[in-house]
Parts: C-alpha cells; structure tokens; sequence
C-alpha cells in the first residue's frame, strides 16, 4: 500500500520507518530539512513542503495514496489546515493525529473521523502489559473477543495442543505458533514474531520459546494464562 504521512516529528519518523519496515511504499513530508534528512538513507520519498500552503501539492500524489496520515504534534492549526487541504485534493482517507478534545471535535467538522493519540495509545498498552506481561499484542474485535499473542504459559510447555485442550477447557482456538528472533522463556526478552510455524498441529509438543496466535474471549484468554501460569 501506499501511505503519504505528513509531519516527521518523533511519532510521524516512528510510523513512516515502521510502514516501510513492512514493505509499504511511502510518501514522507515534512517543512523541516532536518527531519528530512534523518529519513533520506530509508525512504525514497521524500518531500520538504509547507503543507498548509495549498500550492505545495503539485508534486504530493494525495488521490494516488491509499491514506494520507497527518502525524503533526502541536500545531492544530496546521493540522486542520492541512486535513482540509487534502481533503479538497481527493485523499481517499484521511487519518490524523490529534491533541486535544478540541483538535478532535474540529476535525470531526471536516468530517474526518479516524483520530488517534500516539501517547494514549502506548499508555493504554504500557497499562496492558504491565498487568499481563506475557501478552505481547491484541487486536480487540468486539463482543469481547480479541485476537491475543502471548507467550506460551510455563504449564503448557511440553504438552502437545491436544494434551492443552485450548478449545474445551478454555473455548480458545489456536490459529498459528510463531518464533521470536531471539528465543527466550521470559516475555521481557521475546521479541516480535519472525518466523509463523503455519496450521498448528495436534501433537506438536509446546516449546518454551513459542508465541501463541490465540482467538477468543479476552476473559478466557486471561483465565488461561493465570490456570497455565
């Protein structure tokens, strides 16, 4: 896909290396030469533009993106200046960053409905993992049903999935196994997964460095860890 991101502060450079990371294309923007230039060995576009001047998108392919990210910090001003600019020039979604309940409800007024708030974010997830360490990441899918990586408990290394019983003791489905980079008991030191090991089969023993793809109930997720813990 392909992302244009304007602004390169701390959370737009974060994003726009993450992005490119996963193979994504993107169009990177910034008015500051130095935030340009911290990107300009990783990113292949790279534009200084002041993008509250309407004039400054003759060379920004906004239609052609498949979502232009407004990832500005403090200036508010700016950032609705912009998210109307590209809302004019045919962006076909427009995500931005915002500050304050205000920034929010302004936007909400151009009719731009996907905010987000990066340091609210990463609290929410710090709280997250600080209450259970061994989930590394969720996706909340609604009705209380997520989709949880976590760590494999110690109570179910050694023991194949049909030995574990996921399903009937705990009403959770295995989708796949993954591999961290550096294989590691403890969550701490478990990184992202890098290798998917595919359709998990039944009696594939546990191995203490395995990261568990679980779909479930966020309850009976959690009650699995504290049984299996």
């Amino acid at each position: 896909m392909r992302f244009c991101i304007i602004g390169l502060g701390s959370f737009g450079t974060h994003l726009t290396r993450q992005l490119s990371r996963e193979g994504h294309e993107i169009v990177a923007v910034d008015n500051d030469p130095a935030h340009i230039s911290q990107l300009k060995d990783e990113v292949e576009f790279l534009i200084q533009a002041d993008c509250t001047d309407l004039n400054a998108y003759h060379e920004i392919p906004i239609d052609a993106c498949d979502a232009v990210i407004i990832a500005i910090g403090e200036d508010f001003e700016a950032s609705l200046s912009i998210a109307s600019h590209v809302q004019q020039l045919g962006a076909k979604r427009i995500i931005s960053r915002i500050i304050n309940p205000l920034h929010g409800r302004l936007l909400k007024l151009l009719k731009i409905d996907e905010l987000i708030i990066p340091e609210a974010m990463a609290a929410a997830w710090m709280a997250k993992s600080l209450k259970t360490p061994d989930l590394r990441n969720s996706l909340e899918l609604g009705g209380g049903y997520e989709i949880a990586q976590i760590v494999v408990p110690p109570g179910m290394v050694g023991k194949t999935l049909q030995q574990a019983s996921l399903r009937d003791r705990y009403e959770l489905n295995l989708i796949t196994i993954g591999k961290s980079r550096c294989p590691s008991s403890s969550a701490a030191n478990q990184q992202a997964i890098q290798k998917p090991l595919g359709i998990p089969q039944p009696d594939r023993s546990f191995e203490s460095d395995d990261i568990l793809v679980l779909f479930g109930k966020a309850q009976d997720v959690r009650r699995m860890m504290r049984d299996q813990g």
